[in-house]
């Protein structure tokens, strides 16, 4: 039997399909059609064991449609463009055109021995300015469309490559390129305004056909239009007295899609890079402790923060903030599980109904307040239509999510709970708690 010799056979073979431009697009109108494409890499050295596994599954399926009788598409790119690959030819001592043009004859020869069925004919590289004068052009068009604008946000900042990262590309607080510790800075950016289509997008996720029910929730989420209200809560003393005439200082607004859960905000949560947070704390005994938990959680990404799992870490600012719908005295907290970028930063904590703020509640020993139950709940026939509030920690292992009955919730007690629900409607449209026109669609 013939030994099997990769290096004379497979040369030969990727040759002969070279020369007969067997991967090809033929665009025969006659064909349907099939468009497949991985992401491109960043040419800072030779491709590697990760890059081979994702190339190799698209591959497979652009040969699979090809020998169904589908005009495939399969092209490959390179995502060569800006700092990064400027930050690598650097540490190599190496022109940044030279380097990434050489990375990039390097990766196109690894894919060949590979045997992958590109297209090569349409192959385009980022720092072309054939390929990124159409980026510009498409900006430009959104511009004078209204699509995009111009603001003042957070951003994860990598001192060492100079470069913006994405939450993504922060691992336990560092670089995922150079290994260094990155910090928040407030930069000014562009952003294109997606939020103008956002009911649009989360309406089509609807078409998404055999896609999991877990990736469409990551995409919904992604989206993040969310209806709601906003809710002010006025700062306090001690004893729970806030000021008569209480000013812009004096007001935290948060945003929440489950107004109906008012009565079970048992403590008021704000984010480390809540603006306001060092002036909350300045001088007094907890600017330590919120310091320390602040540094903290700028190593960590906001993705990981969000992280449901992750243990959660927290810090009492020493003040509190008055329940708009009660008039009972909230302590403010801040934890690195609510992040900036959702809502106003910070959240009213509703332990009963939130599994983040019930875990965090155990771990403080905060009150857990039951305001929303099954009918079938035991609880629910010792509190569901007693007025007096139960302020103990309720013999619960976790939250309860779901619709429910409101309980212990003054003379919305007996309503329905839920989005969009008979209590969430009747507590929104009560002028004295939640001011006017507090509806708003979050996005």
């Amino acid at each position: 039997m013939r030994e099997y010799n990769p290096h004379e056979i497979e040369p030969r073979w990727q040759k002969i399909w070279e020369d007969e431009g067997l991967n090809t697009v033929t665009e025969d109108a006659s064909k349907p059609k099939k468009y497949i494409l991985e992401m491109f890499p960043y040419p800072s050295g030779d491709l590697h064991m990760g890059h081979v596994r994702n190339y190799t599954i698209g591959d497979v399926r652009a040969r699979y449609f090809r020998m169904r009788g589908f005009d495939v598409l399969h092209p490959m790119g390179w995502d060569a463009f800006g700092l990064p690959a400027e930050n690598a030819a650097i540490q190599h001592n190496s022109h940044p055109a030279k380097w990434t043009y050489a990375n990039i004859d390097t990766q196109m020869e690894s894919c060949k021995r590979m045997g992958f069925s590109y297209d090569w004919s349409r192959t385009v590289v980022a720092c072309d300015p054939e390929y990124y004068r159409w980026g510009q052009w498409i900006f430009t068009k959104m511009w004078e469309k209204g699509l995009v604008e111009r603001k003042n946000s957070p951003v994860n900042w990598c001192p060492n490559c100079k470069t913006v990262l994405a939450n993504e590309q922060v691992t336990e607080g560092e670089c995922w390129r150079c290994h260094g510790a990155v910090e928040k800075r407030d930069l000014t950016q562009w952003y294109f305004k997606i939020t103008e289509y956002a009911q649009e997008l989360l309406d089509d996720l609807d078409q998404l056909g055999g896609w999991p029910d877990r990736v469409k929730q990551m995409q919904a989420n992604w989206i993040g239009r969310s209806e709601g209200a906003e809710v002010d809560f006025i700062l306090c003393d001690a004893e729970g007295n806030a000021p008569e005439n209480p000013t812009d200082d004096d007001i935290i607004t948060v945003f929440t899609t489950r107004a109906d859960t008012l009565f079970g905000c048992s403590f008021f949560v704000l984010a480390p890079e809540y603006k306001g947070l060092a002036d909350l704390v300045r001088g007094s005994a907890y600017e330590q402790p919120v310091a320390d938990l602040v540094s903290a959680a700028e190593k960590v990404s906001a993705v990981e923060r969000a992280q449901g799992d992750r243990e959660k870490h927290g810090a009492f600012t020493g003040r509190y903030v008055v329940n708009p719908i009660n008039g009972e005295k909230v302590p403010i907290w801040v934890a690195d599980y609510v992040v900036a970028d959702y809502g106003t930063g910070a959240v009213m904590a509703v332990p009963c109904g939130d599994q983040r703020d019930f875990e965090f509640a155990r771990k403080y020993d905060l009150p857990i307040i039951p305001i929303i139950l099954s009918e079938d709940d035991p609880l629910y026939p010792e509190i569901g239509g007693v007025a007096e509030r139960v302020r103990t920690q309720v013999p619960w292992d976790h939250a309860f999510d779901a619709e429910g009955i409101l309980v212990q919730s003054g003379t919305y007690t007996g309503m329905a709970g839920g989005k969009q629900s008979e209590g969430e409607a009747a507590i929104v449209a009560y002028p004295e708690a939640m001011g006017p026109g507090p509806r708003k669609v979050e996005l």
